[in-house]
């Protein structure tokens, strides 16, 4: 996601917020614009359950980060020993 995040801003230097994250997400995730807003409406609406000391802005680093819980908990999984948060907010520089 992050390196579609460089792709896109590459070809559509005017997109921002929640318009640039729906294209990645599309990009990224196969998904047509329907799902790709849910996914940022789920996103946006889980955002103060674990986003601790933001400026409650849906940001990219928060897209990713429920992208890949989202993911993870699809295949069945419940629980994990690495906290997914720490290595995405590792990855994704908090000014994207």
């Amino acid at each position: 996601m992050l390196e579609a995040h460089s792709a896109t801003l590459a070809e559509n230097p005017e997109l921002s917020g929640p318009t640039l994250y729906r294209e990645i997400l599309q990009r990224t995730q196969h998904i047509d614009i329907p799902d790709a807003k849910k996914i940022l409406w789920q996103a946006e609406d889980s955002v103060d359950e674990w986003t601790a000391g933001s400026n409650d802005r849906l940001g990219f680093r928060q897209v990713v980060y429920f992208v890949v819980t989202a993911k993870y908990r699809a295949a069945g999984n419940v629980g994990s020993i690495v906290s997914f948060r720490e290595i995405v907010y590792s990855m994704v520089p908090e000014n994207l």
